[in-house]
Formats: structure tokens, C-alpha cells, sequence
């Protein structure tokens, strides 16, 4: 007698549910991290936050490099492993400098369009095809983002500027990583940029030097670790499931934004900041997805 034939419907259900699990919790844990750096942000300088949060992250492999040895650092492009480096660190001081001058949802909404930066970026140097549909999305993306900015109905906020330099280099970071994977590993890069950016931060960090208490080394530690438990959630989520269809979720930045703003800050986005977010998601939302198309195999 034949058996019935598996139902793969529930098997990949309960995958989904459990990368979009994995997704909202990664959103929670860098949000998190965003609020320990903004209470920390009064007492220490966003250098100096970047250098140790990059420290505290990069331990994090360390028992990893004891047990696999040293073989994923070999590479060909090492000039490139740097620029990556810089990219990132530039990325990551820019946002702890924003985030000690803007409320922590205002920031996270507006840091919602670095994907519209990384698919412009991606045309100007991987020489990638932008059809009229993702052209037009992306311009629902800036409208998104003026509706939070809201240039000539209030006075543009320096903070919000930082963000916006932030999702440039920030986007820099990701097409890095886009060009290195053609040779290197992921593995690779991921070890590259968290033993580089270290150094690199220390050196920015060393002009405005103020050796942490107990207490401010406490959060720190906690920023490192949210950071590296985030990306591995967040790795971890996309495995088995396409970054398009987890694309929605990165709106939960806000709404746990919103939150902790609230809750410890006594802050709260108002209606302009979710509209304009909600804008953002969907235009990028529709790129990501657009571009999941493009590149499946035919």
C-alpha cells in the first residue's frame, strides 16, 4: 500500500515562523543596543562606545578561532577586508553620535532606508540593472524619509543628518561584503570586519579618551554582546528562508524603538515618524523582493 506523501506545508510554516521569530528577536537586541548606547551616550564620548561595543563583539570569536585555528582569515583581498573595516566603523560612529542627539525611534525609522542606499550604490559600482519599478520604489523610499525629516516644516535636525550619513556608509559596508563574497567566504568576512574594525575605532576612540567606570564597562560589555547575539540571530534566520520574504519584519526596529523610548526615555515617535516608516518598509520591502526575482536561477 502506498504511503501518502509528506506535507511539506506545515514542515515550512513552522521554518518561517521560526526565522521570523529569530528576525524580531535580532530587531529587539540592536534596538536594544541602540538604548544602551543613548543612556551611556551622556557620560562617554561615541567614539570611544564604538571602540569598546567593537571589542566586546570581536571576543566573541574568540573561542571560535581556538578551536577552527586560523584558516578562514585567508584571502586575497585584504585591501578590501580594510576598506570594509573602515566603512563599517565610520557607519557605527556616526550612528552612536546620532543616536546621543535624536530620539532612539526618530533615528530608527530614518536608519529604515539604508536599503534604498545599497541598491543605489549597487548600480553605481557593481554595475547593477535598475529597472523602472525599483526606480520608482525608490522614490516612494525618499518620499518616506522626507515625510520624517520634514525639511522646511521644522528645523533639520543634526542628529537625523548623522543617521543619514550613517545608512551611506553603512550601505558602503553591505556592497564590500557583496564584492568580497565572490571570493571569500562569509566566514571570512565576518572575522575580517570584526578584527579589523577594533584597531580602527581605537584609533578614533584614543582623541577623546576617558577610561569607563565598573558600571559604563558593564554596559558596554552588554552592547558588544547584544550586537554579536543579534547578528547571529540574524544569520541564523536567513538560512533557510529568502531575505525578501523577512524583509516586512525590520519595521519591529521601530515598534521596539517606540518602547524603550517610552519606557526609559520618555520619548514616543509621533504620527509623522510611522508614517514615514511605514513608506520606507514598503518601498524596500518591494526592492528586496525585486531583486529575490532577479537573481532566481531561470
Amino acid at each position: 500500500m502506498n504511503q501518502p506523501a509528506p506535507s511539506h506545508g506545515i514542515a515550512l510554516s513552522s521554518t518561517f515562523l521560526i526565522a521570523a521569530g529569530l528576525t524580531i528577536f535580532s530587531n529587539f537586541l540592536f534596538t536594544a543596543s541602540h538604548g544602551m548606547v543613548r543612556h551611556i551616550g551622556t557620560g562617554l564620548h561615541p567614539f570611544e562606545i564604538a571602540f569598546f561595543s567593537n571589542l566586546f563583539s570581536a571576543l566573541f570569536y574568540v573561542p571560535w578561532f581556538l578551536k577552527v585555528g586560523l584558516s578562514p582569515l585567508k584571502t586575497t583581498k585584504i585591501k578590501f577586508h580594510f576598506m570594509r573595516a573602515f566603512f563599517n566603523v565610520t557607519a557605527l560612529i556616526t550612528w552612536y553620535t546620532a543616536l546621543s542627539l535624536t530620539p532612539l525611534a526618530d533615528a530608527v525609522a530614518l536608519a529604515l532606508a539604508g536599503p534604498l542606499f545599497v541598491t543605489v550604490g549597487a548600480m553605481l559600482f557593481l554595475g547593477e540593472r535598475i529597472r523602472m519599478r525599483r526606480w520608482l520604489a525608490l522614490g516612494v523610499g525618499v518620499s518616506g524619509a522626507l515625510v520624517i525629516i520634514r525639511p522646511g516644516f521644522e528645523a533639520v535636525s543634526i542628529g537625523l543628518m548623522f543617521v543619514l550619513v550613517s545608512a551611506v556608509f553603512s550601505a558602503g559596508t553591505k556592497l564590500f561584503a557583496k564584492h568580497l563574497s565572490r571570493t571569500d567566504s562569509a566566514v571570512t568576512c565576518s572575522a575580517y570586519v570584526a578584527i579589523l574594525q577594533t584597531p580602527i575605532s581605537f584609533g578614533f576612540a584614543l582623541f577623546v579618551w576617558q577610561t569607563p567606570n565598573f558600571e559604563q564597562l558593564a554596559w558596554l560589555a552588554a552592547i558588544g554582546i547584544s550586537v554579536a547575539l543579534a547578528h547571529i540571530c540574524m544569520v541564523q534566520a536567513f538560512r533557510n528562508i529568502d531575505v525578501s520574504a523577512l524583509e516586512p519584519f525590520v519595521f519591529t526596529r521601530l515598534i521596539w524603538a517606540a518602547l524603550i523610548g517610552f519606557l526609559v526615555f520618555t520619548e514616543f515617535p509621533g504620527f509623522w515618524t510611522w508614517i514615514g516608516a511605514a513608506i520606507i518598509v514598503t518601498a524596500s520591502t518591494y526592492i528586496a523582493r525585486r531583486e529575490a526575482i532577479a537573481n532566481r536561477p531561470t
